[in-house]
């Protein structure tokens, strides 16, 4: 938890630097605020693995079937990503792209989802007696 202050205190300095580089080099603006969140991204790739294990064995304990887990993990990446990739785009000032980068991550989503509606729509078939 102690990175926390300091990825915001890096973020407010960054961000004031990005103001005034904006004016001058936006190119280079934006270069500058990628390179930021690829670099904070890295660092907290280790608390990432600590959240992933730490799941694992709730579900575990809680015996709930990988079926069900995955699915909600794979979801949670394809969206952490998704929003990492159109952000990047708006600060290029690329709305369209943006929007392409959200509607593929949208579409991911619905096929990862897709077998566990499958086996939900499954069950409730077997239960109804259909």
């Amino acid at each position: 938890m102690l990175w926390l202050p300091m990825v915001i205190g890096l973020g407010v300095v960054l961000t004031v630097f990005q103001a005034q580089l904006r004016e001058e080099q936006p190119s280079w603006a934006v270069l500058v605020g990628t390179a930021f969140v690829a670099l904070i991204f890295l660092a907290l790739l280790p608390q990432f693995n600590s959240l992933f294990q730490a799941v694992t064995a709730l579900a575990r304990e809680a015996q709930v079937s990988s079926l069900y887990l995955n699915p909600v993990l794979k979801t949670i990446g394809v969206a952490y990503l998704t929003s990492f990739g159109a952000q990047i785009s708006r600060e290029a000032g690329e709305e369209a792209i943006s929007g392409v980068i959200e509607l593929a991550g949208k579409l991911v989503i619905l096929l990862i989802a897709l077998p566990l509606l499958q086996a939900i729509l499954h069950t409730l078939f077997g239960i109804l007696g259909f």
